[in-house]
């Protein structure tokens, strides 16, 4: 093989490679910190993180079993923290948790598609206003890959506490 050859196949492969690296550890970055400011965020409201998940760039939830408390944000700019959903969810006014989805029907001349919209975690509440916790949202994500599964965990995390406190009390 021919060493100018080589040489600019090894060009090419940095200029390709370095950029997607260069990415990669942005996103790390991002995601770290996040979380950071969410598990900070969290305490300065009385809030014990005992179990979180994060998803998309977007967003995190978290409970405090000893508290009974959920706490969820929704990042929408992520530059501003004034764009920051921060909901705190006191489960002990919780009566019911399910899971709320919103469909669109997308049709041309030939064939008609339903897309998933949006995919909502909703606590009921007693009297109070109920809390609504946006796992998906297409204007959001385009693509949907571990939500269904999140909203699942979240929704017997929440069933099991709220049902233990019943229980308890």
């Amino acid at each position: 093989m021919d060493s100018n050859t080589l040489i600019m196949g090894l060009i090419i492969i940095a200029v390709i490679i370095v950029p997607i690296m260069f990415i990669q550890m942005s996103q790390n970055g991002k995601k770290k910190k996040a979380k950071n400011t969410f598990i900070a965020e969290a305490k300065s409201n009385n809030v014990h993180v005992s179990e979180m998940d994060f998803w998309g760039t977007y967003y995190a939830i978290a409970i405090d079993k000893d508290e009974n408390k959920l706490v969820y944000s929704k990042k929408t700019e992520e530059e501003t923290e004034e764009e920051t959903e921060w909901i705190t969810a006191d489960l002990s006014s919780v009566t019911d948790c399910f899971i709320q989805k919103t469909d669109k029907t997308i049709q041309n001349k030939t064939t008609s598609k339903i897309e998933t919209e949006r995919i909502d975690l909703v606590l009921r509440t007693n009297g109070q206003k109920d809390y609504v916790l946006e796992f998906y949202n297409i204007d959001v994500n385009f693509e949907m890959t571990t939500e269904r599964a999140l909203l699942e965990k979240w929704q017997a995390i929440v069933k099991k506490q709220v049902a233990a406190v019943k229980v308890a009390a």
